[in-house]
């Protein structure tokens, strides 16, 4: 409880206000506790090399905009897995100086895919790059770091558009859990005419990323455009596409529209 000084302030006969006095003391205190730092998801990241020659990489760009200093922690989570270990981490922040940005792109181990899970205190802000370095430049695509209240609800479905599968373009879906449940995921594939093409499910564990390479070969599309899939699951989830363009290795991001 914070130490303070009670005074009764007369306001008129028989009646006095309530005046409480913070001491110096209790003042440093207040301002001594820590502020709720933010939880912050990198979904869909790799340092490994991908179909048709490709080698994904990730970037991250982290800046402080506060005039004092800030901090920030990473978290990997490997893809594939159950991560609840890294979910319910507090790892060690690392000090950013006020008006500081810094560049970091070893955040992701060599030869793996997954997620990132940062927690950054007010005011830092983070910015992702997941690109295609196969061949005389770099192609790639945003990635910005989301909240969990971003994530699909249970139950509720995001709409991924212009989906395709043709000689030049292939399309990648990814799918993040960042709860502590394990779930299913529904994906439900829709031709240009609103007609059902097919449907899939996936378990997801806790804390784990699973993307699907070249997915619409797994519905039976052997070439298709103009398709969509709605994507909904038992848990708050994460939900993106990827279409690629073969001839350049360029990524295009798809995130579920609402």
């Amino acid at each position: 409880m914070l130490a303070r000084a009670v005074a009764c302030r007369p306001v008129r006969p028989g009646v006095c206000s309530i005046v409480m006095r913070v001491t110096l003391a209790a003042l440093a205190l207040a301002l001594a506790l820590p502020v709720a730092a933010e939880e912050l998801f990198l979904p869909m990241v790799a340092q490994k090399q991908g179909l048709e020659g490709s080698w994904w990489n990730t970037e991250v760009w982290i800046t402080n905009t506060t005039s004092t200093t800030g901090s920030y922690a990473i978290v990997f989570l490997p893809a594939g897995q159950a991560n609840p270990e890294g979910l319910r981490e507090e790892p060690i922040g690392e000090d950013l100086p006020p008006g500081a940005t810094v560049y970091r792109d070893d955040l992701v181990p060599q030869g793996g895919s997954g997620a990132l899970r940062l927690i950054a205190s007010p005011g830092v802000l983070v910015f992702g790059r997941v690109f295609n370095s196969a061949g005389r430049g770099s192609v790639g695509e945003a990635k910005l770091a989301l909240p969990r209240t971003a994530a699909l609800r249970p139950g509720e479905v995001g709409h991924l558009l212009g989906l395709r599968r043709t000689p030049q373009f292939r399309t990648n879906l990814a799918f993040f859990n960042p709860s502590l449940e394990p779930g299913t995921v529904r994906v439900r594939l829709v031709g240009p005419a609103g007609e059902e093409v097919g449907e899939a499910s996936y378990r997801v564990a806790p804390g784990e990323s699973i993307q699907i390479d070249d997915a619409l070969h797994g519905f039976g599309v052997s070439r298709g455009e103009n398709l969509r899939a709605e994507v909904s699951g038992t848990v708050p989830l994460f939900a993106f596409g990827s279409v690629v363009d073969s001839r350049s290795g360029s990524p295009t991001l798809i995130p579920p529209l609402r």
